[in-house]
């Protein structure tokens, strides 16, 4: 079994091990993306969601988007994503072949005991946009990632 399909295997347990409550949280936040975690994604698939993405209602046609004048390090996002000290994102950023990255496995104790509800909730569609829908170093969520969802929120 590959890397791949273990990551799928985990994202489904826990979405199947979440109450109704925290999935109907999941949903009011992030719509029906959680099926994408039972589907097969491929090039089709990935096309006709970038064509959503690119309705997504808080951007704005017609405006001009600037960058943050001092953008936030990966190491300052994954603290306010996680509500983890500097420490703890310090020791779970990793290099794989020049790309940035977080282990699922990290995130994933996160998304399975985190106090807090909404920081499980949105670590998780978090994990799905990384390992489902823009997967590049397998069993890791880089960067790039993490400043596409933060744009998205």
């Amino acid at each position: 079994m590959n890397v791949r399909q273990n990551n799928l295997e985990d994202l489904v347990r826990i979405w199947n091990q979440w109450d109704s409550d925290t999935r109907g949280i999941f949903t009011e936040r992030y719509g029906d993306i959680a099926h994408l975690i039972t589907i097969r994604v491929d090039e089709q698939l990935i096309q006709a969601m970038y064509v959503a993405l690119l309705r997504i209602d808080n951007v704005q046609f017609g405006k001009i988007y600037a960058k943050e004048p001092k953008p936030m390090t990966f190491k300052k996002k994954l603290v306010r994503l996680t509500d983890m000290t500097d420490a703890w994102a310090e020791k779970q950023i990793k290099k794989k072949n020049e790309t940035i990255c977080i282990p699922w496995s990290s995130l994933r104790e996160l998304v399975l005991n985190h106090p807090d509800m909404l920081k499980r909730v949105n670590l998780f569609v978090l994990a799905i946009y990384g390992l489902v829908i823009f997967p590049k170093v397998l069993g890791h969520l880089e960067v790039a990632v993490v400043d596409f969802f933060e744009r998205l929120k």
